[in-house]
């Protein structure tokens, strides 16, 4: 998919700002009024949905609890371009957190709302303050905000944020890049070191050059709230029972929610799906919807599922807000 899109003036575009700006924030800070062309592009937007439908990486695509429905655009050593979708909460409830407050380790993102409500978002001083022993941390509240109030905008590295269910169903176009550019980051899709990525990882920790090799640290902590306090939890145990949470339920709930926002976003083109049904190849959960649309059906929501993603099942901003004080 790397190639999908490359001769796009968009990519090409970021791709100029990528070698005339080392400065990451000052390169995510070029490239946010380039994302909102991009996405308000309806030609653009039309051919990402095609190239990921034409592309048998997307539709061998995995789905589980772990990597919600989203769509590729561009990716290479520094930088990956995706969109992201958000599904609502089935009460269309305000202020509840869709997941543990975390970081995303060295990597920033600039997000840019584009479909939707866009959800509400709280970033955390990085001065984090963790009780191994009590299982406890002390974070500070740095911002509030919903995505239409700071559109785009920028999540630096290390930077604790938490994002709130939107009220109905969002996407986002986002871009990802490592902090700095670092001579290394041109070894991150070699197939050769993906395949001894664990012990190069730990090797790497057991040395003491994570940061300068730019990746996490061998434990790395999220956050989420009850009794009024911070709890910690390891980053892999959390991860662990949505990423082994897969199968027929998850690939048709990941498949209506994208083809909830196709057709909603105006981006299904008959002449391009219909086809797909007489393809033996094409994952028939998608065919599914394709059949449902043709038909003249409106594809419903499907809704956000709090049982996979925290702890204690739910806490809201008004919980986050007593843990702060």
């Amino acid at each position: 998919m790397t190639q999908a899109i490359i001769n796009s003036q968009y990519i090409k575009r970021i791709l100029e700002l990528h070698e005339q700006n080392p400065d990451r924030k000052l390169f995510h800070a070029a490239v946010g009024p380039i994302l909102a062309n991009m996405a308000n592009d309806k030609a653009f937007m039309g051919e990402v949905i095609k190239r990921n439908f034409d592309d048998t990486g997307f539709l061998n695509q995995i789905w589980s609890g772990y990597n919600i429905p989203f769509f590729y655009i561009f990716e290479n050593d520094f930088i990956n371009i995706k969109i992201h979708l958000f599904p609502p909460h089935p009460e269309k409830l305000e202020h509840i957190a869709a997941h543990c407050i975390h970081h995303h380790n060295n990597y920033m993102l600039t997000t840019y709302a584009f479909f939707g409500q866009g959800y509400e978002t709280i970033l955390f001083e990085k001065d984090l303050n963790v009780d191994q022993e009590s299982g406890e941390a002390k974070l500070k509240m740095r911002d509030n905000f919903k995505q239409s109030e700071k559109n785009p905008h920028l999540i630096d590295a290390w930077e604790p944020h938490v994002v709130f269910i939107p009220q109905d169903l969002s996407a986002t176009l986002i871009m990802w890049t490592p902090d700095k550019v670092r001579l290394t980051d041109n070894l991150r899709n070699n197939p050769i070191l993906k395949a001894a990525k664990r012990p190069l990882r730990k090797l790497i920790h057991t040395l003491g050059f994570a940061h300068k090799f730019g990746i996490s640290s061998s434990v790395v902590h999220q956050f989420y709230v009850e009794d009024a306090k911070f709890k910690i939890i390891e980053e892999e145990k959390y991860f662990s029972k949505t990423k082994a949470d897969k199968g027929t339920l998850v690939n048709e709930y990941s498949a209506k929610m994208i083809f909830a926002f196709i057709q909603r976003s105006g981006l299904f083109k008959e002449d391009y799906f219909r086809p797909k049904l007489s393809q033996k190849a094409f994952p028939e959960y998608y065919k599914t919807q394709i059949q449902a649309i043709l038909g003249g059906v409106e594809i419903g929501d499907v809704y956000h599922r709090t049982e996979i993603n925290i702890p204690n099942k739910s806490y809201t901003k008004q919980d986050i807000i007593k843990a702060s004080s």
